[in-house]
């Protein structure tokens, strides 16, 4: 069979004629695409290839059975020698079992489908083999025949026809011999990327007739899309053949003994191939691999993802660049602004501490100014240290400066220009004290309020409970009172006993109901429960604290010497009836001490009255209240404040200073405290409080403060 011939006779003389031009694709069904032995034989008739492989070779090469014809003994002994330009990678010749034939028989020869092959399909196979027997049946072919010889070859003749027929429509039968059938498996492994699809394309063609899923996808082109190119690989990758293998060795199932024996046969038959099949599915798995590596369409599509990646992360990048320049302009931004904070701050704090410095400078000047008016003249004080103190802290920098004005247009000279300054001087203390004083009753009256505030407020809150509480049953009533006389006060955890008993009502309602019928609030739920408390501090100060004006009712008061006298019967009154208010209070043993007799708090006047007793007569409020107003009016009729030397009205004032000024005046304590005490200032009032309080701590024997004013506060 000559594949190339070429006629130099028909060479037209001086040049070329053209004798047909390339006529277009025409489609062809059941037809190999030439493949690698097509391009060797095409070489060695060229006189380009001569075959290394003796004719020995061949012979073994070539199927021991004839089955087919041989292909060049060189294609399967030198594998690897490639043609120009491409590298081929074909499968070694392997022995393997095929279907028997009788005299290499081929089944689609035999039914004149040589051509169709493995493409024919069952009504082409059913036509083929009727005009088969049309043409070699014995009962026509024989006709006139007399040679035994003849019809002998006739008879077999049909015979192979009938089995070719019966092979082509056993699908097993058939998968097996088309399995087994001359087939190209060698694989282009490299070629130039530019000839990809004509060295590939026919590759993928020719073995997607192995395939069991249908329809294979084609290759493409160079323009095929994307999607349809993955598709592809995406095929090919997870390819499934239906090529068998058959072995050698493996055993005919027909001539198995029983069932167990034929499916005994079948699964060695079936491990005996698997081998093959493994090499099949890497031989194809390494050709897609090849062909993805070099495919134009996949290394063009790797590019462009490697470029969108950097183009991607550029974007990035550059974001990042520019958030961070964003951050390094805004940082510099707030640092610049903090800075200019901090400077304005620093500028505003330095101008308000020149202003706060030339304040403090002018009113050290004034009160400079104060004190040197306050001192007189010929050695004569027109108002104590204590009361010019008060002036210099009490008044505000422009009342200092008002009243340095107003002394400085005072006229007159000597005794007359004293006395105008002492006017103004004490004017200004009359106005200093009267203020004070009014705080001060702002003060206590804020405080009641409040105090009222929140009693009603508390009341309220009791109402609305009352309200939002479903109505007590009488039976539910019953148990509360019985549970109330069951558990009587002192009870550990009385109302949760009660609140048991009960088992209807909670804890909560238990004691709203309670205190409802009892009119009781809850402190003084609390106080009743707490009857140890009381035993254990009989001598406590029971009186509120919150009324100053008030006088204590269980504290012992007694009033002495010119006290007694300034103070008359009213304050004796006052005395009496503490003393037998506190009288009940006392009777428990050991709860306090006895109460003097009515006569006793008015009279026994004594020239200078003891340190204790002062702290005493510090724990009755009204005794107090009176003995101020009393020292109120007797100013400038004791010793003067730098002397040392302390009244009995005065001692009486400073007590009901003490009452009336709570602690909660803070710094402004003692100056409202020296404002009440005539003749006295506040380091002498602070100074006197402390004598009397460790006087008569020293004399209760270390008793924990209950004699003291501030413990009494």
């Amino acid at each position: 069979m000559r594949f190339l011939t070429f006629d130099e006779t028909l060479r037209p003389d001086g040049g070329s004629e053209v004798l047909c031009s390339v006529a277009g694709p025409i489609p062809c069904e059941g037809k190999d695409a030439a493949g690698y032995y097509f391009h060797l034989r095409a070489l060695q008739q060229a006189g380009l290839w001569e075959d290394p492989t003796p004719p020995s070779a061949e012979a073994s090469v070539t199927g021991a059975e004839g089955d087919g014809p041989s292909t060049p003994g060189g294609a399967a002994a030198d594998d690897d020698k490639p043609p120009p330009g491409v590298d081929w990678k074909g499968g070694k010749a392997k022995k393997r079992k095929t279907v028997k034939r009788k005299d290499g028989a081929d089944p689609y020869a035999l039914l004149g489908l040589s051509n169709e092959r493995w493409t024919a399909n069952d009504a082409q196979i059913k036509a083929a083999y009727r005009k088969a027997c049309l043409e070699h049946h014995p009962d026509k072919a024989l006709v006139g025949v007399d040679c035994e010889k003849e019809k002998a070859r006739v008879e077999e003749h049909f015979k192979m026809v009938q089995e070719a027929y019966e092979i082509l429509t056993d699908p097993a039968k058939r998968r097996e011999f088309d399995s087994t059938d001359e087939f190209d498996d060698t694989l282009p492994s490299s070629c130039d990327p530019k000839d990809f699809f004509k060295v590939f394309g026919p590759a993928f063609r020719r073995n997607a007739r192995w395939s069991s899923a249908t329809p294979v996808p084609e290759v493409g082109d160079d323009a095929t899309p994307w999607e349809e190119v993955s598709k592809f690989y995406d095929f090919w990758y997870t390819f499934k053949s239906w090529r068998e293998f058959p072995h050698p060795d493996e055993e005919d199932v027909e001539c198995a003994e029983s069932r167990e024996h034929r499916r005994w046969i079948e699964r060695n038959n079936s491990k005996l191939r698997e081998k093959g099949k493994k090499d099949e599915g890497r031989r194809l798995r390494d050709f897609v691999d090849a062909a993805y590596k070099i495919d134009p369409r996949v290394a063009r599509k790797k590019e462009d993802d490697r470029l969108e990646r950097e183009r991607k992360k550029a974007e990035k990048e550059e974001a990042r660049r520019k958030a961070q320049e964003e951050e390094d302009a805004r940082k510099a931004a707030e640092e610049e602004a903090r800075k200019a904070a901090e400077e304005e701050a620093k500028r505003q704090l330095e101008e308000a501490r020149r202003v706060r410095e030339a304040a403090k400078a002018g009113l050290k000047q004034l009160r400079k100014r104060l004190r040197i008016v306050a001192e007189g003249c010929a050695g004569e004080r027109l108002i104590s240290e204590d009361d010019v103190e008060k002036i210099t802290t009490k008044l505000e920098p422009e009342g200092m400066q008002a009243l340095v004005d107003a002394l400085c247009g005072c006229g007159g000279e000597g005794a007359a220009l004293a006395a105008a300054h002492k006017e103004v001087l004490e004017e200004a203390l009359r106005g200093i004290e009267a203020r004070d004083a009014e705080a001060a009753r702002a003060r206590e009256v804020a405080k009641k309020e409040a105090a009222a505030a929140a009693k009603n407020a508390a009341k309220e809150e009791h109402r609305r409970k009352m309200a939002a509480m479903r109505e007590w049953s009488e039976e539910e009533l019953r148990l509360l009172d019985k549970a109330c006389n069951k558990y009587p006060m002192g009870t550990p955890k009385r109302w949760d006993a009660v609140a048991a008993f009960v088992r209807t009502r909670t804890l909560d309602e238990v004691l709203l109901m309670v205190k409802d019928r009892q009119g009781a609030s809850a402190t003084r739920m609390k106080a009743q429960e707490d009857w140890k408390g009381a035993q254990k501090n009989p001598a406590a100060v029971r009186a509120t604290a919150d009324t100053r004006l008030e006088a204590f009712t269980d504290v012992e008061v007694k009033l002495e010497g010119e006290a007694a006298q300034l103070l008359g019967a009213a304050a004796a009154a006052a005395a009496t009836a503490a003393a037998a208010a506190a009288a009940p209070a006392a009777a428990a043993p050991a709860a306090a001490a006895p109460a003097p007799a009515p006569a006793a708090a008015a009279a026994a006047p004594a020239a200078a009255a003891p340190a204790g007793k002062a702290a005493k007569a510090a724990a009755s409020g009204a005794a107090a209240g009176e003995g101020a107003e009393a020292a109120a009016g007797a100013k400038g009729k004791k010793a003067a404040a730098d002397t040392g030397v302390w009244s009995e009205a005065q001692e009486l004032a400073l007590v009901a200073a003490l009452k009336q000024c709570p602690k909660e005046l803070g710094a402004e304590r003692w100056d409202a405290v020296a404002a009440l005490v005539p003749g006295k200032g506040k380091a002498a009032c602070f100074k006197r409080f402390k004598e009397l309080r460790d006087a008569f701590r020293s004399k209760k024997g270390g008793a924990g403060g209950e004699g003291g004013d501030e413990g009494d506060e």
